[in-house]
């Protein structure tokens, strides 16, 4: 992937004494024109930023030399290095390969069991929309659980393009239980733009991570008719604003409104209980492989 000079430009000149590669989705085939520039940085300080290049994004990340290894690589899949003036990057890039297979799996695992928690949870019967929302979530984080075991990193916006390419057939019934899960038959312009407005807002309220990106990258898939793209991006995001307060009942009574919108919940429970008990059977497949 080539960088455009005037991005790799200022971000030289505000970090070039420390370590520098490009990560994400632009070290990819699968990276939009929507999509931004992700860097890391070695460094100890706290570092985390996001830099607007004429009509480029570029987002800076801290990593730090100390942490586990198989943290690390899933994060590092693919990087390119940009700057390394003492070779700091160059070794980590050579330990990262050794260690992607393994990470890859603990990762796959991860999330296997973080579905199988949320499909569980969504058996409840105490409240339909809570029920259905679990379920979402669960069927994200087996996605990306399926994803990572076929050797990549999930990313959000370019997920469902991950899953085209997989070519494992075992796989393939348990993506169309975790799709169904999701509802992404709905999807379409009224549903996506119906979605996008209070995502959207989810994201700016309760994760603060740049919701400048999200904004462009909804509107980017929706105005190129890539509305089962956008619908899924829309969702996941929420997933994580979701999970990130679901211990706060307070607080998640007040943001339920928005959450329903955003996720596009539905109140048919004896769907999301059939689908929930199917979704369970491929967790437990896919935590036996």
């Amino acid at each position: 992937m080539k960088i455009p000079k005037n991005i790799t430009d200022a971000i030289i000149k505000k970090y070039g004494k420390f370590p520098i590669a490009l990560t994400g989705c632009r070290t990819t085939a699968f990276a939009l024109d929507c999509c931004e520039y992700d860097f890391v940085v070695s460094s100890d300080k706290n570092i985390c930023e996001l830099l607007h290049v004429d009509d480029k994004y570029a987002e800076i990340h801290r990593i730090q030399m100390n942490q586990n290894v198989y943290t690390l690589a899933p994060l590092l899949q693919n990087m390119e290095i940009v700057n390394d003036p003492s070779w700091v990057l160059t070794t980590l890039k050579q330990d990262v390969a050794k260690a992607m297979p393994k990470a890859l799996s603990l990762y796959s695992r991860n999330m296997a069991v973080d579905a199988l928690f949320y499909a569980n949870r969504s058996r409840s019967k105490n409240n339909a929309l809570l029920s259905s929302l679990w379920l979402k979530c669960a069927a994200y984080y087996y996605l990306e659980a399926v994803i990572a075991k076929n050797g990549s990193r999930p990313m959000p916006t370019h997920m469902l393009a991950q899953l085209r390419s997989i070519s494992e057939n075992s796989d393939s019934k348990g993506i169309a239980i975790a799709s169904s899960c999701i509802g992404l038959e709905r999807a379409n312009r009224s549903s996506v733009s119906r979605c996008m407005e209070a995502a959207i807002r989810l994201n700016e309220s309760v994760i603060k991570n740049h919701a400048q990106i999200v904004a462009k990258k909804a509107q980017f898939l929706l105005k190129s008719g890539m509305y089962t793209d956008c619908y899924f991006y829309l969702g996941y995001i929420t997933r994580d604003a979701a999970v990130k307060i679901a211990s706060k009942q307070r607080i998640m009574k007040d943001y339920m409104f928005m959450i329903n919108i955003a996720m596009d919940l539905t109140t048919d429970q004896l769907s999301v209980s059939k689908l929930a008990n199917e979704l369970i059977d491929s967790c437990n497949i896919h935590l036996l492989k």
